[in-house]
């Protein structure tokens, strides 16, 4: 049969899976015939969705250094997804009852193979807890989703795991979970446009937040946004966020990952991050705070005196704001301990209302130079 167009083919092959879904849970087709026919299905919307890398790209002789993602993570992200235990357990075998009890059967496995995650010593268990339910359910998105990773944390190699991921993706194209480990697989690859493209499409998807704080802990989005605009950055004599495809706080995010890096030029890049964000938001505490150390630390009278200045009027429009006093007490630790210690006393009373949220390292920052200071409360 042709198609016109490769839409109307992807249609159609979504439409034939559904179809045997329905036909095997009736009894009008064997599992067998299900199996071959699904999976010939799902290779060939793989062959016209997935877009393999272009020639140009040069291929990786050794794999790279893999993204630490501690087992808190794993146990994390299986936990908010609610794990799709409901988003595939539609997909009855032959000898499923109406009741759901081979279904339940899949949740009690899907529920074992989690309580695995925790030790790298159980992960060969979990991946045949989740072979087990492939074979009854071969498009259950958790099991594909966290066999590939759990297959990536082994060492296994990158590329046959994005696939099964990108397979995820056209069964289920709202399946955080798979979005977030194939975005992390692409970023190790350093293939960054890819990954970026991934991120983009997490933002259009209920994320929760759980999951999100794993993504902002890691510092992914910033570092994916950061490698994938690196060369917009240097070419570009100041770039907008609208043109840079970023928002203020992935801005932020993206500096700070550069800051970090090796990069010839980052604090130029990181400077121009500063200025788009305070382009659209003049007052913004961190942009603000965080070029002022940059200013300060060049070693140049004029510009310390900028850097004074401007603290100044950070603290001014955000009188309450941590990162923005922090700043400026630092600054002033030196010339003017007399509002340096004003700021550490405000602060002091801000981290106490804080309580448990207040970051360690600042309280011990504020701490250490009031000590340092001699400040009086």
């Amino acid at each position: 049969m042709k198609y016109d167009n490769v839409e109307n083919e992807k249609y159609f092959l979504l439409k034939s899976l559904n179809d045997l879904d329905d036909e095997l849970a009736k009894g009008d087709i064997s599992q067998n015939d299900y199996l071959q026919l699904t999976r010939r299905y799902k290779r060939r919307l793989i062959t016209l969705n997935i877009r393999k890398p272009s020639s140009s790209q040069k291929p990786k002789l050794q794999n790279p250094t893999k993204t630490w993602l501690t087992v808190v993570f794993l146990i994390a992200v299986a936990i908010i997804s609610g794990l799709a235990i409901s988003n595939f357990s539609g997909e009855r075998s032959a000898s499923e009852t109406l009741t759901g009890s081979i279904r339940k059967s899949t949740v009690t496995k899907l529920q074992e193979a989690q309580q695995l995650l925790s030790d790298s010593k159980t992960w060969p268990q979990a991946i045949e807890i989740y072979e087990e339910v492939l074979e009854e359910q071969p498009s259950n998105v958790e099991a594909i989703t966290y066999r590939a990773w759990l297959r990536y944390r082994q060492g296994a190699a990158s590329e046959p795991l994005i696939e099964e991921w990108n397979e995820v993706r056209l069964l289920n194209p709202e399946f955080a979970d798979a979005i977030v480990f194939l975005t992390i697989a692409l970023s190790d690859e350093g293939r960054f446009s890819e990954a970026l493209s991934q991120l983009k499409e997490l933002k259009e998807i209920e994320v929760a937040p759980q999951l999100q704080s794993v993504l902002d802990s890691q510092g992914l989005i910033g570092k994916v946004y950061a490698e994938a605009k690196y060369d917009l950055l240097q070419e570009s004599n100041q770039p907008g966020l609208g043109l840079l495809e970023m928002d203020i706080d992935i801005a932020l995010e993206s500096a700070n990952y550069l800051l970090q890096s090796d990069k010839p030029q980052r604090s130029v890049s990181v400077l121009k991050l500063f200025r788009a964000v305070l382009y659209e938001e003049p007052s913004n505490p961190e942009a603000l705070s965080r070029e002022a150390l940059l200013l300060a630390q060049t070693g140049d009278g004029a510009l310390f005196e900028r850097a004074i200045n401007q603290i100044n009027f950070a603290v001014n429009e955000n009188p309450n704001n941590i990162e923005a006093l922090l700043t400026r007490a630092l600054l002033l630790s030196g010339s003017d301990s007399q509002i340096a210690c004003g700021d550490l006393n405000l602060l002091s009373e801000l981290l106490q209302i804080e309580g448990n949220r207040a970051a360690t390292q600042v309280v011990e920052q504020v701490d250490n130079l009031s000590l340092t200071l001699a400040c009086e409360e």
